[in-house]
């Protein structure tokens, strides 16, 4: 019974994380440019292809330099936010500097991972503004 009561909660906060995502990228067209292209990559990279990683890391740069705070809704334009913006840009762009230098997919796979969770910090922090 605890098994399925935690599954329950585990399933009800992924729906919830996921329609705070939606709602954040309707809001933000370029994030939500950004988060297509990462979404795309994520799914297959975690079953070990990397070819999507490889094709797709030059457009996250070109989307993720679409982020900044003239595209930014007035409503989400905080200095955190900003911030954590900065290191999404920097990270995405060593994720780029990897698959161009060729590195081992281990190492394209950590840095990927932490580019998917910084977004998923972007989308934490515009959630979290009016709390």
């Amino acid at each position: 019974m605890k098994v399925l009561k935690s599954l329950i909660a585990i399933a009800l906060f992924m729906a919830s994380n996921t329609i705070s995502a939606q709602a954040v990228t309707e809001k933000w067209k370029q994030l939500g440019n950004y988060q297509e292209v990462l979404s795309n990559t994520f799914k297959p990279s975690e079953d070990g292809d990397f070819g999507p990683i490889k094709l797709s890391s030059q457009e996250l740069v070109t989307k993720v330099e679409a982020l900044d705070v003239t595209t930014m809704p007035q409503d989400l334009r905080t200095p955190r936010l900003e911030d954590v913006i900065v290191i999404l840009k920097r990270q995405t762009k060593v994720l780029n500097e990897l698959v161009k230098a060729k590195a081992p997919n281990a190492e394209i796979m950590r840095i990927f991972e932490n580019v998917h969770d910084i977004y998923n910090r972007v989308v934490y922090v515009c959630n979290n503004l009016k709390k």
